[in-house]
């Protein structure tokens, strides 16, 4: 009996993917054919579906998002002093600050810091500047020199526009797309103020040579440049309310307030502005009309604060008991006075009412002036900032305090109490 050769029982295996594939489709079991199949298809539906999400969402994959994603990881590993209540400043020190996204934007000389609750640290970004001012929108901060020349742009990621200037900054201020403006003491003019756009390109210029520019606010669609500025007609000093359209450069409108000093700006609408000045509060159209909302005089000014479309106003009152009266404009229509039986020494208001800073502690009211919460805890600060939802900061020296309704020693008011 021959011996059986043992190669003879092996079957070789298709060494290319190719050929095991061509295999399984000419399989005789109709089942392993109907796999095969199935199993090709799901295989491209994988990579058309991964094709097309990477379409969609190749944002997530830049470099600023990836940049993002760091902070967030490094912020989220680093240790953290505090409580959830509690903002400690870096540097243990600060110049200014503005909400920012769901905490807090603060800045000192050295730099500008995105912090939130439990002393988190998202960004650090190095100034330098010798008075920094911090003005945000929704998805950026502005921070500028006052006095110098250099200003950035910055998102939760760092820097997306930074500015040296050939003229020294006086203010600033942000719309809500990010374009920004600075007003500054111009060369061969009494002053300028210019809109730059996100990547921070100057887009318009107004340089004026008779008029001292307050203040110069964009309207929430950004389309429009407000500024309040004023000149010196003989003895006297005249406000002027100019509108100009910013993607052509034209002005648009130019409103005098005889006899007033203005103070600050801002927008109530697209088409019309509030005035605050020395003797009053004005609202102002594009089409040059003006209304006086409030008369008052700047002995009586206490104190004053606006985001938005809103303004708030305190004022010395001598009627009855009450030591101090508030007024309120929003969507340009004056609600008021509403009776403080305190002076307040800061004022800070949003969408979800006004908090009111006084040597008893904060109070806050709804839109109607009625008194929500009061805490008695909240004393000594240098500014107060209020967000859509009636969340109070309070900016002290060294930290950022965070206080609710709901916060220990906060209690219900009653507009009887």
């Amino acid at each position: 009996m021959s011996e059986q050769n043992p190669k003879q029982n092996i079957i070789r295996f298709p060494l290319s993917r190719r050929e095991r594939r061509q295999r399984l489709f000419d399989s005789k079991d109709a089942r392993i054919r109907t796999t095969a199949l199935l199993r090709m298809l799901c295989g491209w539906a994988l990579v058309l579906g991964t094709a097309l999400f990477l379409i969609a969402n190749y944002r997530i994959f830049t470099p600023t998002s990836l940049r993002t994603l760091g902070s967030y990881i490094a912020a989220g590993i680093r240790s953290h002093d505090g409580d959830i209540t509690t903002i400690n400043y870096e540097n243990e020190t600060f110049s200014d600050g503005a909400l920012f996204e769901s905490g807090l934007a603060y800045a000192d000389s050295d730099a500008l810091f995105l912090s939130r609750a439990g002393s988190m640290t998202t960004l650090r970004y190095s100034l330098g500047y010798s008075d920094p001012a911090v003005e945000s929108s929704t998805n950026h901060v502005l921070v500028y020199d006052r006095g110098g020349v250099k200003a950035a742009l910055v998102g939760s990621a760092g820097a997306v526009a930074e500015l040296e200037l050939e003229s020294t900054i006086l203010n600033g201020s942000i719309g809500r797309s990010g374009r920004f403006v600075l007003t500054t003491n111009e060369h061969g003019y009494r002053t300028a103020a210019a809109v730059y756009d996100t990547a921070g390109k100057e887009v318009f210029k107004y340089r004026a040579s008779e008029y001292y520019i307050v203040s110069a606010v964009l309207s929430p669609d950004c389309n429009t440049l407000g500024i309040l500025a004023f000149r010196q007609n003989g003895v006297t000093l005249e406000s002027h309310v100019l509108f100009f359209d910013v993607s052509s450069g034209k002005q648009v409108s130019d409103t005098a307030l005889t006899d007033a000093l203005g103070v600050t700006l801002t927008y109530s609408e697209n088409n019309a502005a509030i005035a605050l000045c020395d003797t009053g509060l004005y609202h102002v159209t594009r089409r040059g009309t003006v209304d006086v909302l409030l008369e008052l005089s700047s002995q009586d000014l206490i104190a004053t604060a606006s985001q938005g479309s809103t303004m708030a106003v305190a004022v010395r009152s001598y009627l009855n008991d009450a030591r101090s009266d508030l007024y309120t404009v929003r969507n340009g229509s004056l609600h008021g006075p509403f009776a403080l039986t305190e002076e307040p020494t800061a004022l800070a208001v949003s969408n979800a009412g006004t908090a009111v800073l006084s040597a008893s502690g904060v109070t806050v009211y709804n839109t109607s002036a009625e008194p929500q919460w009061h805490n008695d805890d909240a004393v000594g600060a240098r500014r107060v900032l209020m967000t859509d939802d009636g969340t109070v900061f309070l900016l002290y020296n060294r930290n950022a305090r965070i206080f609710t309704a709901h916060s220990e020693r906060s209690e219900e008011v009653h507009a009887d109490n």
